[in-house]
């Protein structure tokens, strides 16, 4: 596991590939307590939000499609948590209390481009158990 720095004042960097993902061992989550993850606590940021950002950095290590993931501080700060749905996805029916959404961007390894990407964390139990990153392609205007 690579360990994060002092993030930069305009984004969290975290190393993560994407794919759907259930965490099938809720208990390897990381702790968000740990100091990687302190600066968020003092920023206010809700404590499920913290899981889920722990979970996509431990998420690095197991798919290489993206080398780069950032979510701004100011997503991290506006994630959305939907505590109405009960699945976590229609792909991975797993039970949640709760999902959380953040706007992120992240770099295809190999390609100097971002991409816009909509993360989804599921929580059951204070336990982060599935994460899914999609891409956010804008439609382009046809002239």
């Amino acid at each position: 596991m690579r360990k994060l720095h002092s993030p930069p004042a305009a984004a969290i960097a975290l190393f993560v590939s994407v794919a759907l993902f259930p965490l099938a061992h809720a208990q390897e989550t990381p702790d968000p307590s740990m100091e990687n993850y302190a600066y968020l606590t003092r920023m206010h940021v809700p404590e499920p939000v913290i899981r889920c950002v722990a979970a996509f950095d431990k998420w690095v290590a197991l798919t290489p499609k993206y080398d780069t993931f950032i979510v701004p501080d100011r997503r991290v700060l506006g994630a959305k948590i939907d505590d109405d749905t009960t699945i976590f996805s229609a792909g991975n029916p797993v039970p949640v209390d709760e999902v959380i959404v953040m706007r992120a961007f992240a770099k295809t390894r190999g390609h100097s481009q971002w991409t816009r990407l909509d993360s989804r964390c599921g929580v059951k139990d204070g336990r982060v158990v599935g994460v899914s990153l999609t891409p956010n392609v804008k439609p382009q205007i046809v002239r």
